[in-house]
């Protein structure tokens, strides 16, 4: 026959037990937090860097000397708001940055890369976002699917091509760093009004508005 033995539990391994439980909680939710991360199927830069900045500022983080992308989007909407273009102008995050998405309507006279003094206070006032911040900016020309009858622009491309780099000029003309910018000319090829197909986005004279557009992206990879 065994005889059983009576173990005791010293006070000093009572204490440690509440220790453990608490590391092995955290342990769990940290898990849970990174498989949460790595199911998105993609993560908004900008708003994770919104959580990022508030937890800095939450634990005394001082502030970088140039903009991030959460201040350029704040800074583009206030910008935006001021010049009571709200329902003109979209200002959106992405995986690949911040993109203002500007109407040719106040850009550009329909079939020309001419552009309208109107936009000038909003460029005027993104120069300084563009300035202090690391980011290479892509400026992205838009048309709809007519076709155009120019003898300087043969077809949408090359006028999309063109409007992106007159906006480009524009700032290269104030001095800004030509090595920050891509001039990318898309034609009718990315309509932004809804549609199965091109045709069926550029369905309407609504719709072809909506596609014909500049669009300013602050990229967060070049």
């Amino acid at each position: 026959m065994y005889e059983e033995k009576n173990i005791e539990i010293t006070s000093e391994e009572k204490e440690e037990q509440p220790w453990l439980l608490t590391y092995g909680d955290m342990m769990t939710l940290l898990l849970t937090f990174f498989v949460l991360l790595f199911s998105m199927s993609t993560i908004d830069p900008v708003k994770l860097e919104m959580f990022s900045n508030s937890m800095g500022k939450a634990l005394g983080k001082k502030k970088t000397k140039t903009y991030s992308l959460s201040e350029i989007y704040k800074q583009v909407v206030q910008v935006v708001e001021q010049e009571n273009l709200k329902d003109v102008i979209e200002v959106e995050t992405s995986p690949r940055g911040v993109a203002i998405k500007i109407p040719s309507e106040i850009t550009f006279e329909s079939g020309s890369a001419v552009l309208d003094p109107r936009i000038y206070p909003i460029l005027d006032k993104l120069e300084p976002l563009i300035r202090k911040s690391v980011f290479p900016i892509a400026v992205e020309g838009h048309t709809d699917n007519v076709p155009i009858t120019s003898n300087t622009y043969p077809s949408n491309w090359e006028l999309s091509s063109a409007r992106a780099c007159e906006v480009v000029k524009y700032y290269i003309r104030r001095g800004v760093d030509p090595k920050r910018f891509q001039a990318i000319g898309y034609a009718y090829t990315r309509p932004r009004a809804p549609g199965k197909t091109i045709e069926e986005a550029n369905s309407t004279e609504a719709k072809r508005a909506q596609n014909r557009r500049v669009e300013i992206v602050f990229l967060t990879m070049e």
